[in-house]
C-alpha cells in the first residue's frame, strides 16, 4: 500500500488525521516478517484466556507457546486449552526483572490488572474497570531463569501486554534477546496509565541495545483530549532479520 493511497483511506474513509494508524493486522505482519524462519518457541506474557496464544500456534505450526498469566480467573480456561492442545504451556506466574514474590492489582476490567497500580490518568479513563477488587501475592520470575530451569528452550517471539510492566519482564529476557530473540510484540506507553510504568521511550532504548529497532505501531488509543495514550508495537532485530 502507497503511502499517498494510506493517507487517503485513513483520512478519507476512516476520518483518522492521527499519524500512528496501521491499517495492517499485527499478527499477520508478524507472520510476514518471520517467513522463512524457524520458529519454534514463543512467550505470550499476559496471555489473559488464550486467544492470542491461539492465533500464534495457527500462524506458526512449528511452535510451542509458554503463555504467563497471573490472573486466576483465566487459570482453568488455560488449563482446559492445555489438555487439548501439546503446544501450549500455561505458566501461572508474573514476569519481571527478579525472582520472588509482588503484590497484583487486580481490577475490575481483568484487562486492567497489573503489577502495578493504576494510575489517575487510567482511573479517569475507565473509572469502573480501573478500580482494585483486591490485592494478590503473586510469584514472579524473570524469563531467562524461568528458560534456564525449563530446559532453555529457544524462544523467538515474545508478545507482552503486561499493563506497563513491559520493560521489567524484557530486562530479565536478557540473554534470550541477545541470543535467539527475532520478534518483540508488545504493548507501549507513551503517557503511562500505571503508577511507575515505562514509557514507550524507555522500551525502545532498552531493545536497541540488542539490536532490535522499532518496525510498525498497531492500535493507538487516545484519551477524550485526543492525547496518545498507548499502543502496541513491532521490534524487529535487524541483525538476525534483514529487511
Amino acid at each position: 500500500m502507497t503511502n499517498q493511497f494510506s493517507t487517503f483511506i485513513k483520512k478519507r474513509i476512516l476520518g483518522k488525521d492521527k499519524n500512528l494508524v496501521s491499517l495492517y493486522e499485527p499478527y499477520q505482519v508478524i507472520s510476514r516478517l518471520l517467513k522463512g524462519r524457524e520458529v519454534t518457541g514463543i512467550i505470550d506474557a499476559g496471555a489473559s484466556d488464550g486467544r492470542v496464544s491461539k492465533k500464534l500456534l495457527q500462524k506458526f505450526p512449528a511452535a510451542h507457546v509458554y503463555a504467563f498469566e497471573p490472573n486466576p480467573i483465566y487459570a482453568d480456561t488455560l488449563t482446559k486449552y492445555a489438555k487439548a492442545e501439546p503446544r501450549f504451556h500455561p505458566e501461572f506466574l508474573a514476569l519481571s526483572d527478579r525472582e520472588g514474590t509482588a503484590t497484583l492489582y487486580v481490577t475490575e476490567s481483568p484487562g486492567c490488572t497489573s503489577l502495578l497500580s493504576p494510575g489517575k490518568r487510567l482511573r479517569e479513563i475507565s473509572p469502573q474497570g480501573a478500580v482494585v477488587k483486591h490485592l494478590e501475592e503473586t510469584r514472579v520470575v524473570t524469563i531467562d531463569e524461568w528458560a534456564k530451569r525449563n530446559g532453555s528452550p529457544a524462544i523467538q517471539l515474545m508478545k507482552f501486554d503486561i499493563q506497563g510492566a513491559e520493560l521489567k519482564a524484557l530486562r530479565g529476557a536478557a540473554c534470550l534477546l541477545a541470543g535467539p530473540a527475532l520478534l518483540v510484540y508488545a504493548e507501549i506507553w507513551f503517557n503511562p496509565l500505571y503508577d511507575d510504568a515505562a514509557i514507550y521511550s524507555e522500551v525502545d532504548l532498552f531493545l536497541r541495545e540488542y539490536g532490535f529497532v522499532l518496525y510498525d505501531v498497531f492500535r493507538p488509543k487516545y484519551d477524550r483530549n485526543g492525547m496518545i495514550m498507548w499502543g502496541n508495537a513491532i521490534f524487529l532485530n535487524l541483525k538476525q532479520v534483514a529487511l
